[in-house]
């Protein structure tokens, strides 16, 4: 028995390949089932079924949902355990995430209840096992009849862009604040958040001059987490930006779950264009949660051996959790750098890390800190400074756009044009 949570799609040319498909017009499937020989069974069905291709496997569900996340499969086939109360949460925040991603879910029980919360957690099919082979071939039809439509929506993709570093000092908030400025202030980015999940420093409310009279302790005591609530406890920037901060008072700052971070980010991510996200500076839970959900994990390194050795150790850690598997996901920015006058090079960093800086942000301590005390953001306070002028340039790199011109480069421009006329 199947079951189809989905309307269904009259077209009949859709396309089911993916970004990570070997195969262009392949459905590709990851599966994630727990008894190796069901995966080993399930793996056999998917590839007798023609144009579907296996793009990955799991037998754990977290390393699963996150490989997925990585990899973007059309089908996502997930086996529910008999206790399916997690398996269902983390579906639904997979679904939030990808929700171009079909979700199949595959169980031995199809009762009522079941039924209705797999549908609330965005499932297309719920499979009953043994795993029939026609069912199963007409509902991924299904998925690859719809792909077409669905591609042709220009359905918009979450954009979390975290900024991490497991070394204090080396200017993650200050970089991650000022990059979320640049992205709404000088690149035109319709609606930008900014998230300050770093309990420790929790600065980026103050570097923007901002009072965190509401802040992320205040959403996560909220008695429900919707739009309403969320709003409320946003603050705004001169520039637009909101702000989830962390509370101005010690007393204040309560531990959050994995599942509370999780959802905070969801929510906010659901009601913007572009977040940047100041994550803490350990992987403890918390910012595994959050870098699982990033679409792009900025790695900050400073030109030091302590700097660069916690990078190596953080790319080590990265790889493991397969945040590498997909290209481009994690840079490498140097923050402070000095150019020729460093002690070490970029060549060396890439010796060491085996990874090229994606950029460089130059080293201008003196009007960085002027900023920094004054409580303004440099690329507003500054835009011309070389520093303000590299974190806009990172901005324009991350959200695809063209660095902006700035008033004094126009002038320049036109000062040249104007002689040339004149000659």
């Amino acid at each position: 028995m199947a079951f189809d949570g989905n309307p269904r799609n009259g077209s009949t040319n859709g396309q089911g390949g993916s970004p990570d498909s070997g195969r262009p017009n392949s459905v590709t499937v990851l599966l994630i089932l727990e008894d190796e020989q069901n995966r080993r069974g399930t793996q056999s069905v998917m590839n007798s079924l023609p144009g579907v291709e296996v793009v990955g496997e799991r037998f754990e569900l977290r390393s699963g949902l996150l490989l997925a996340r990585q990899r973007h499969p059309r089908i996502v086939l997930l086996d529910l355990p008999d206790n399916y109360d997690e398996a269902l949460n983390a579906a639904g925040q997979f679904k939030m995430d990808l929700p171009d991603t079909a979700l199949f879910l595959l169980t031995n029980n199809l009762d009522p209840q079941l039924l209705l919360r797999a549908i609330r957690a965005g499932a297309q099919e719920v499979l009953k096992k043994p795993l029939d082979r026609a069912l199963l071939q007409e509902a991924v039809e299904r998925v690859s009849r719809s792909g077409a439509a669905r591609s042709g929506t220009g359905s918009r993709a979450r954009s979390i862009t975290t900024l991490f570093s497991t070394k204090g000092g080396v200017g993650t908030t200050m970089v991650a604040a000022n990059l979320a400025v640049a992205m709404k202030a000088h690149l035109g980015v319709d609606s930008v958040a900014l998230v300050d999940f770093d309990q420790q420093s929790s600065g980026a409310a103050h570097l923007l001059g901002l009072k965190a009279e509401k802040s992320i302790a205040d959403l996560v005591r909220a008695q429900r987490l919707d739009s309403a609530t969320l709003h409320m406890n946003l603050l705004r920037h001169s520039s637009g930006l909101a702000v989830l901060a962390q509370p101005e008072d010690l007393a204040q700052i309560e531990p959050i779950s994995p599942a509370q971070a999780g959802g905070v980010l969801d929510a906010i991510s659901a009601a913007h264009d572009a977040v940047v996200v100041d994550a803490p500076h350990s992987f403890d839970e918390v910012s595994l949660e959050v870098l699982d959900r990033s679409t792009t994990i900025v790695l900050l390194v400073e030109l030091s051996i302590p700097s660069i050795r916690a990078a190596r150790r953080a790319l080590e850690v990265f790889d493991r959790l397969h945040f590498t598997d997909v290209p481009g996901r994690v840079k490498v920015v140097v923050n402070r750098y000095s150019g020729t006058r460093g002690f070490i090079t970029l060549d060396q960093l890439f010796e060491a890390l085996q990874v090229r800086a994606f950029h460089t942000i130059q080293n201008d301590y003196r009007r960085v800190f002027a900023s920094v005390n004054a409580g303004r953001a440099l690329c507003l306070d500054d835009p011309d400074s070389q520093a303000s002028k590299d974190v806009i340039a990172l901005a324009a790199k991350l959200v695809g756009k063209e660095v902006p011109v700035t008033p004094a480069e126009e002038s320049i421009r036109r000062g040249l044009f104007g002689k040339k006329v004149l000659r």
